[in-house]
């Protein structure tokens, strides 16, 4: 809602409201002078002297109590009393009338029995003549049916709010259920994928550790029980990995104490990635710097962590005899702060062979890094690939990435 239109409307509203009351009560206040005189009710000017002063000033007073109506919603028992006695004063009544009609739509208390016996009194005493009985009946009934309007016109405002409020909150509590649903929903998926990631992946990679075990026993030869050894100890390695992962799976929400537990992945880390993958054959160029991981939030460091980690997948199995390289380079951005530079290249190779969901990681580090406002870009080359990436060491993204893309 507009804060601005809406004090604005109710400003013009005062202003309108006070200047159509004034020149009624004004005109109201000539009429009654120029009747109390035709019925003699009110002495002639020209024999009156001094005493007609009072009728003289009645049409002055009549816009006073109009204008007491700016504060009509601030101080509504005082400008009821102030516009009853006034409008006696003035042989009008137009704002008290409409000051009658506010308090009682406000509230109907005392107030209102000992605002409308002011008004009775005034008109008895202050008035252009006594009152009869009869005129006084009339006046309070005509005072009462305006407090009773009043009365019935904020019963249903305060019913319309009231209403309004319950089914607000009534909205609120279905929201709230949906959203429930939904958490429900999503944690039943995420308990289901955990499921049949265990009885497919831990599977096969417990069967690929058996089956190494038993090659490096039965090797013929030192290289190639060197080479079941690593790849037992990769596939308990990823073993760990994929419990940790499901562990973070089944928790009902990310939070950083689960995430904690899973395997150590960032810039300090990736000596030893590339260390593994020299170890199984593959020719990797890469010169740790022991201070460049320094001040780096997580999310960053676990995103080049995950850049290399693709790069070097990709390498193995599209070209597994090309050399490769990879840098790491802290540079100043452009809009202040600095920036991480990540590269992964390599040569041509002829060995390599499509993979099964060969793509899908790219598109999955892609995510990761925009989310934190980066950017990924992967192409080949006249000399072979090149993998490049560009994560902001300050919290760009629209939301938080603190998780593992699976």
């Amino acid at each position: 809602m507009n804060t601005k239109k809406l004090l604005d409307g109710s400003v013009w509203r005062t202003v309108l409201l006070v200047i159509v009351v004034a020149a009624a009560d004004v005109l109201l206040s000539v009429i009654s002078v120029g009747l109390g005189m035709d019925s003699g009710s009110v002495p002639d000017p020209e024999h009156a002297g001094i005493e007609w002063a009072r009728f003289g000033f009645a049409p002055l007073l009549a816009p006073v109590a109009a204008v007491a109506l700016i504060w009509r919603h601030r101080f509504p028992k005082s400008v009821a009393a102030l516009t009853a006695v006034l409008g006696a004063l003035s042989f009008s009544g137009i704002a008290f009338f409409v000051a009658l009609f506010l308090l009682a739509k406000r509230q109907l208390s005392w107030w209102v029995a000992v605002i409308v016996a002011l008004s009775i009194g005034a008109e008895a005493l202050l008035g252009m003549g006594p009152w009869g009985w009869d005129v006084a009946l009339v006046g309070v009934v005509l005072l009462v049916a305006i407090a009773g309007w009043g009365a019935y016109r904020g019963q249903r405002a305060r019913l319309r709010q009231s209403r309004l409020v319950s089914l607000k909150e009534r909205a609120g509590r279905v929201e709230a259920e949906r959203v429930a649903d939904i958490e429900t929903s999503k944690l039943a998926e995420r308990h289901r994928i955990a499921r049949e990631m265990h009885d497919t992946l831990a599977h096969r990679m417990s069967l690929v550790a058996v089956q190494a075990a038993a090659l490096q026993v039965d090797a013929p030869d030192a290289e190639t029980a060197e080479a079941a050894t690593l790849i037992r100890e990769t596939a308990h390695a990823a073993l760990g990995e994929l419990r940790d992962v499901l562990g973070v799976l089944r928790e009902s929400g990310a939070s950083h104490a689960a995430l904690a537990r899973t395997a150590p992945s960032g810039i300090e880390e990736i000596a030893g990635l590339v260390a593994e993958w020299r170890q199984a054959g593959l020719n990797v160029g890469y010169t740790p710097n022991p201070t460049l991981g320094n001040g780096i939030p997580d999310a960053p460091s676990r995103a080049a962590y995950r850049v290399v980690q693709e790069g070097m997948t990709n390498v193995a199995r599209h070209a597994p005899e090309a050399a490769a390289a990879v840098t790491l380079e802290r540079r100043s951005a452009e809009s202040g702060g600095s920036v991480l530079h990540i590269s992964v290249v390599n040569g041509t190779s002829g060995m390599g062979e499509p993979a099964l969901g060969a793509g899908l990681g790219l598109i999955g580090l892609a995510e990761r890094v925009q989310l934190l406002g980066g950017t990924v870009d992967h192409r080949p080359t006249e000399s072979g690939f090149e993998l490049r990436a560009v994560i902001p060491l300050q919290q760009q993204g629209k939301q938080e990435f603190t998780g593992d893309a699976l």
